[in-house]
């Protein structure tokens, strides 16, 4: 199945994009060939804004409880998005499962997040990996932002530094907090108290024209100290050390689980995710998703992130034994307990 829509050189994609109605179809095909020729899926690797939550910014009912079919079945979900540990949480609590491993930051951070942590009943997750931006890039992305007069988000700990110098700023901050659903901003005079915590998981240069704030930081800021993103929703550009991404943030959350990333599907629709899917031994962009990273994909879903994309393919992975034979019998007894439902997701 890894061999339909890419060959693996370098992880570079190097066949046609198929659609996931081909996909599916050769999927069926192969299934029985497959199922005594390649392993299970271990883990389900999803991003969140775009991919498994909505545009209400949460996810839906059926999501959640495929979810739960899955890990019930012995297969790992994990988060991994760009948001802040503190913006995963309220996500991570509705699972309800008994762990969710977390990439946050794009893969700064990695946390493993038991449902005692969840639930209050312990004061912190385990942290398995981090890696910050160096305090000499940190100063600089600050100096080019003082100079276009953009507004900077500095996040370190669990909360968000920022110094507003417009009625703008404070608009793209209560943006941002609505797109998050977390309060996490501390609004100051300068970053001084920032730089004094330490280097920051990331940086955000926040902005009403992305491809153009995108474009001067190239231009100003080395590629050898930074790794600088678009973002999605497009109102910012993130700024990481230069060795992270969301794909190594995987890598390191599988090494420290004991999974092989050729066991993970992975789901995603932004920029962010493109190292991300190519890493993952099956990689999914969403309907909604930026045609680069379609374009990478070994398949697209068929249905956007406000019409349970991701449900509907996991369902047909699920189907079609790509999970193990406990998931596979798992959904063949719901589709048969609720006909209607076979095609999809309850």
């Amino acid at each position: 199945i890894k061999g339909i829509s890419r060959m693996r050189a370098g992880h570079r994609r190097e066949s046609q994009l198929v659609s996931w109605g081909t996909f599916t179809f050769l999927c069926g095909a192969m299934v029985g060939a497959a199922a005594t020729t390649q392993p299970p899926f271990r883990m389900v690797a999803l991003d969140m804004d775009g991919t498994l939550l909505n545009r209400k910014h949460e996810p839906s009912s059926a999501a959640v409880q495929t979810i739960r079919e899955l890990h019930a079945a012995g297969v790992l979900v994990a988060l991994c998005s760009g948001r802040s540990q503190v913006a995963m949480y309220p996500t991570a609590r509705l699972l309800q499962l008994p762990e969710v491993p977390m990439v946050c930051f794009n893969g700064a951070l990695g946390l493993r997040c038991t449902a005692a942590f969840l639930s209050g009943e312990e004061a912190e997750p385990h942290e398995l990996f981090t890696t910050t931006v160096p305090a000499e890039a940190a100063r600089a992305v600050l100096a080019h932002a003082a100079t276009r007069g953009e507004l900077v988000q500095y996040y370190v700990g669990e909360v968000i530094h920022v110094v507003c110098k417009t009625d703008d700023h404070v608009k793209l901050t209560h943006e941002y907090k609505a797109l998050t659903g977390v309060a996490a901003h501390v609004y100051e005079q300068s970053y001084d108290s920032a730089l004094a915590r330490g280097s920051p998981y990331k940086m955000l240069l926040m902005t009403r024209d992305v491809d153009a704030t995108l474009d001067a930081a190239r231009f100003a800021l080395p590629a050898t100290a930074l790794h600088l993103i678009r973002g999605t929703p497009p109102f910012f550009v993130e700024c990481l050390h230069p060795a992270v991404n969301k794909g190594e943030g995987l890598r390191q959350l599988c090494g420290a689980l004991g999974i092989v990333p050729s066991q993970v599907v992975a789901f995603g629709d932004g920029d962010n995710d493109l190292e991300f899917i190519q890493l993952a031994g099956l990689g999914i962009a969403m309907a909604n998703g930026r045609q680069l990273l379609k374009d990478a994909a070994d398949a697209v879903t068929d249905f956007s992130n406000d019409d349970d994309g991701v449900a509907h393919a996991l369902r047909k992975l699920m189907r079609e034994g790509r999970f193990g034979a406990t998931a596979a019998a798992a959904e063949a007894g719901r589709a048969a307990a609720v006909p209607s439902a076979a095609p999809g997701p309850a």
